[in-house]
């Protein structure tokens, strides 16, 4: 019986089949237990075959929540590309946005942002939308301050001024709670504002309260998080998600999405 077991567990340890879905109703219970027995020794012996299984769930655990995501993302839409309080840069009116969950004091949001940066340049015709999101504020007091000063710049200056801002606060390279308020404050002035009238307000805090909305509601937990979908009527199949860093996927997204829209 043992001969005849174990080629059965080894082809479902290495599919990665579900149990459930074996027919094992020929086996009487002494012959169960004796497979259940069978298939412990053999994973003592064969630890490998649970480290497939375990990224394989894992795996498909990702897909159930990305799916989620982009449903998420399809019924929210209107919040994602056009709000108006939130900042952008780009034509208004673009057919393709991407839009970027961030925090400046995130050392993979400061590593993409050069990336997200050439990505502007080289896509004009693309709307590149910023929802600041400090994840980290309660840590560090100056991912709350820098979010709500970019939101004021841009509610002040818009676009070309928030891009100043936004830019040269994650070239100064400091993450991880080593930005201070004096950097935040430096940068912003190089935006083109006069720090010293900077207050918070309530449009600024209702608007990041919003993202952090945003943010949970898609099923996002850890920043950069990124989607690229059309600006107007996306469809399941041209939402497209980017978690952490991945510039390369997320050149490709931009490429896919418009090639499905032109």
């Amino acid at each position: 019986m043992k001969q005849v077991l174990i080629p059965i567990f080894i082809a479902l340890a290495v599919s990665g089949c579900d149990a459930n879905k074996l027919d094992l109703s020929n086996l009487n219970p002494e012959q169960q237990e004796q497979l259940g027995q069978i298939a412990s020794d053999y994973l003592v012996q064969h630890p490998e075959f649970l480290l497939k299984a375990s990224e394989k769930l894992n795996q498909q655990k990702q897909a159930a929540i990305d799916k989620q995501s982009v449903e998420a993302a399809k019924v929210m839409a209107k919040q994602l590309t056009q709000d108006v309080k939130t900042p952008f840069i780009g034509p208004k009116d673009a057919q393709v946005s991407v839009i970027e969950f961030f925090d400046y004091q995130c050392v993979f949001c400061s590593k993409i942002a050069p990336e997200v940066k050439q990505l502007v340049e080289d896509n004009t015709d693309v709307k590149f939308v910023f929802k600041e999101t400090p994840i980290f504020s309660r840590r560090w007091e100056s991912s709350g301050y820098a979010a709500q000063m970019g939101q004021w710049i841009f509610e002040q200056k818009g676009s070309k001024a928030y891009a100043i801002f936004h830019d040269n606060l994650f070239a100064t390279g400091k993450n991880e709670g080593k930005l201070t308020q004096k950097d935040i404050n430096t940068q912003a002035e190089k935006a083109g504002v006069v720090v010293a009238d900077f207050r918070l307000n309530e449009q600024g805090t209702d608007s990041i309260k919003a993202n952090f909305q945003l943010f949970s509601r898609l099923g996002f937990q850890g920043t950069p998080a990124l989607i690229v979908m059309p600006s107007v009527n996306p469809t399941i199949e041209n939402i497209k998600i980017i978690k952490g860093f991945d510039p390369d996927g997320l050149k490709a997204a931009i490429e896919e999405v418009k090639n499905k829209i032109s």
